[in-house]
């Protein structure tokens, strides 16, 4: 990836400057999340599908005995739907927002440098994204783990997590 986003540590750099960031895709939209979140990244495993789930939740997983719920940027961009294949995989978020992420590929932890383009430039109002990167070759959009969802559907994702005591 190139771009002058990416800071490989030079000494001309403060780690005050600096964000680690977990860098991965879904289609052909670049999308990244704070690696300070990250639990793990695993291969996909089979996700069961519940009904009325909030949007971009397209099922839950069993995580080490915890009921996670599985979120789709294909789901909440509205991207033409994929199957999950073997090869994808599932990004385990611990936080406020414990949940699974579906990507297609992973490039890595790059450390971002504080000059993202704020959504509300773009976008006034727009939900589930902190800001947005130009690289030489496309844009990286960092997520706002907070804001992908509703906190109206908190609810239904406490719900979804319960489902396993059924």
């Amino acid at each position: 990836m190139a771009g002058t986003i990416f800071n490989q540590g030079s000494a001309a750099s403060s780690p005050g400057d600096l964000k680690d960031t977990l860098i991965f895709t879904v289609q052909n939209v670049r999308l990244g999340v704070p690696a300070r979140v990250l639990d793990h990244v695993i291969p996909m495993v089979a996700v069961t599908p519940v009904p009325d789930a909030p949007h971009g939740i397209v099922g839950i997983i069993n995580y080490h005995g915890d009921i996670l719920p599985v979120f789709s940027f294909r789901k909440y961009l509205f991207l033409p739907d994929k199957k999950n294949e073997i090869h994808d995989f599932l990004i385990i978020i611990r936080g406020e927002q414990n949940l699974a992420i579906i990507a297609e590929s992973i490039s890595g932890v790059f450390q971002l440098e504080d000059d993202m383009i704020s959504p509300e430039k773009i976008t006034p109002g727009m939900r589930g994204i902190t800001g947005i990167y130009r690289c030489n070759d496309g844009l990286l959009v960092i997520s706002h783990l907070k804001e992908l969802i509703d906190p109206g559907d908190e609810e239904k994702i406490q719900a979804l997590r319960e489902f396993s005591d059924i």
